[in-house]
């Protein structure tokens, strides 16, 4: 405890030091990209840093100041704000890249030294597209050292539960270098090495950092939220994400020198850039193709081993989730009643958990009523066998063992539409 509010003493200290100044940049069709800036007499490097897609302004700001206390100078611009988008996922893909690549140019003339785009989560994708559209632009490889991004999301949109995601063709086409900083408890951990492939195939020299002891949207903790996606982070912030955050700007001044040495191409990847189309979301019990289960034998809550295969012979739900995601939370009493529906020899319920501890999960138990086994899926591998995206996602098995629907959404389990589907199963 003493360590943690030592950390956040001196993260308010340099919040209170605040933005020293910013400027507005016409980029084109109407349209002013609002930029605030720090350490604008630091001669070390750039930071043009995007808001993330929630407007959490708070870590932001104290992350911005430490840089410029190092020498660094932070261009932060909101682009979603500027551009009058809303802060969808939708709206981010969308998102060509050319206001910022015209932010890029402005920050290449005259300057001398290390010149790094940072973003975080989805705000990747108009990160990549920048420097794609600069470059296409007649942009000099040598003046920008690359881009980080943290805990990013590069994918078309949710795929299908149980099918494998698709990344955007911009990391395909991307070969300025990246440095990806991963938390090592994030969603998408066990795809760090399929992202890292693809970004090397546009002939970018791509690099990973992993950060220990934290989920994604660590850089946006704060005990008050301002946006109510981040609401199930509130409180206080953990000692690891406190630690985290306090060393994200050293962090980032080792890789901005890093990305400035590494020998880059010149102009644009000639990999073609496609369209970049959205995935179709899918919503409710979908059916799948008849296919057997992957392997699922984990130890729960309360120390008890399970072997999903001892299953066989009742139609089975799998569910996979964590506590930080609320409709997770939410659809839980909805699946204890459907639970008590069934005679459990005919249809049974199991849980599986996302890299949480036993004893967060058993205090969890405490508070929420959870009639079905909670199993650790401690290092997140059964998650990744199961090719699971999205949390919630679920799996409809049949006597045999068989997937035969998934759900990659919280549901309402307690309807006639379900009850029809776990009584066609149970009948074959």
């Amino acid at each position: 405890m003493a360590i943690a509010r030592a950390l956040l003493g001196v993260l308010f200290l340099c919040l209170a030091a605040g933005a020293q100044a910013g400027f507005n940049l016409d980029v084109g069709n109407g349209d002013q990209l609002e930029v605030r800036t720090w350490g604008t007499q630091g001669k070390g490097p750039l930071f043009i840093w995007l808001l993330n897609q929630y407007g959490e302004r708070e870590q932001a700001d104290i992350l911005a100041q430490r840089l410029a206390d190092r020498g660094a100078t932070v261009w932060r611009v909101d682009l979603l704000d500027s551009l009058l988008l809303e802060r969808t996922a939708d709206a981010i893909r969308g998102v060509d890249g050319k206001a910022l690549a015209r932010l890029i140019q402005h920050a290449t003339r005259g300057s001398q030294r290390p010149i790094v785009l940072v973003a975080c989560d989805r705000m990747a994708t108009p990160a990549l597209r920048g420097l794609r559209a600069w470059q296409e632009a007649g942009g000099d490889n040598t003046q920008v050292a690359g881009a980080v991004l943290f805990f990013p999301n590069l994918y078309r949109g949710t795929p299908v539960a149980g099918e494998a995601p698709e990344l955007l063709d911009i990391v395909g086409a991307t070969n300025l270098p990246v440095t990806i900083m991963q938390p090592d408890l994030g969603t998408n951990r066990t795809r760090l090495n399929d992202l890292l492939r693809a970004l090397r195939t546009g002939g970018s020299a791509a690099y990973a950092w992993l950060v220990p002891e934290v989920r994604d949207y660590y850089l946006m903790q704060v005990e008050k939220p301002v946006s109510e996606s981040l609401q199930a982070m509130a409180g206080p912030v953990p000692a690891p994400v406190l630690r985290a955050i306090q060393a994200a700007p050293d962090q980032l001044m080792q890789v901005a020198h890093l990305l400035a040495a590494t020998p880059r191409a010149r102009g644009p990847s000639p990999v073609r850039l496609g369209e970049d189309l959205p995935m179709a979301p899918a919503y409710g019990l979908i059916k799948r193709p008849a296919r057997p289960a992957p392997a699922l034998a984990l130890t729960d809550a309360r120390g008890r081993p399970h072997d999903l295969a001892k299953s066989r012979g009742r139609v089975t739900l799998v569910n996979f989730w964590a506590t930080w995601c609320p409709p997770c939370v939410h659809e839980i009493p909805s699946m204890n009643l459907l639970a008590a529906a069934y005679d459990e020899r005919d249809f049974a319920i199991v849980s599986v958990n996302f890299k949480e501890d036993p004893e967060h999960i058993r205090a969890f138990m405490n508070k929420v009523a959870v009639d079905f086994p909670v199993l650790m899926d401690a290092d997140g591998s059964a998650s990744a066998r199961w090719r699971v995206f999205a949390f919630p996602s679920s799996f409809l098995l049949d006597r045999k063992g068989r997937i035969r629907y998934s759900v990659n959404t919280a549901i309402d389990w307690d309807t006639d539409e379900v009850r029809t589907v776990i009584d066609r199963l149970r009948r074959e």
